[in-house]
């Protein structure tokens, strides 16, 4: 499986056209992207245009997002199944239900999604403080996905194994990288957008 980890499109038209072209480029099977689109309409537009299957969460922008589409499937607390791999979103503070939902699920074919990060990793902000979610690492390690993806925090975008665990923090807008992974080997490749 190869996925495509993006984050906090912030309604930069021209982020999201460069993802969709590397992501055609690249050959990815889906795109998962954790939150932050910042408007409705900017929303509906992006979901109409992908020709990807794309598993999206709410970011904290996102609370009312509404828009749909037919390759898009925003993970409200919910998991999908995808070609093996299940796709696990959480909103924020609903970690209590990550453990319920992944229950049976093969921890190696496990992706879960958030926009927050865990707690001291990729979650360092500029102010030089840790913004990530304590309860939200303690699941994480609990649970030993293969993947974790988040955003939110821009300026510790980047990708970290710990623990087995693939943490991607895909925010798009400071350094404008794309991460694609591929599983079962978590190998991972960065890119310009």
């Amino acid at each position: 499986m190869r996925i495509m980890c993006v984050s906090d499109y912030h309604r930069d038209l021209e982020i999201a056209e460069r993802v969709e072209a590397l992501a055609a480029k690249e050959k990815v099977d889906v795109i998962v992207n954790a939150g932050d689109y910042l408007s409705e309409e900017f929303a509906t537009k992006v979901f109409a245009s992908t020709s990807f299957i794309t598993f999206v969460v709410h970011g904290n922008w996102d609370r009312h997002l509404k828009a749909r589409s037919k390759r898009v499937k925003v993970l409200v607390n919910e998991v999908a199944e995808h070609k093996g791999y299940y796709f696990l979103g959480a909103e924020y503070g609903h970690y209590d239900v990550i453990e319920k939902l992944a229950k049976g699920i093969d921890s190696k074919k496990l992706i879960i999604i958030t926009h927050d990060p865990p707690y001291d990793i990729l979650d360092m902000s500029y102010f030089g403080s840790n913004a990530g979610m304590p309860d939200l690492r303690d699941v994480i390690e609990r649970l030993k996905p293969a993947m974790h993806v988040f955003g939110h925090i821009h300026e510790s975008a980047g990708v970290v194994k710990h623990k087995g665990t693939l943490f991607v923090n895909a925010a798009l807008p400071e350094f404008r990288k794309a991460a694609i992974v591929d599983l079962p080997s978590q190998k991972v490749a960065v890119f310009d957008v």
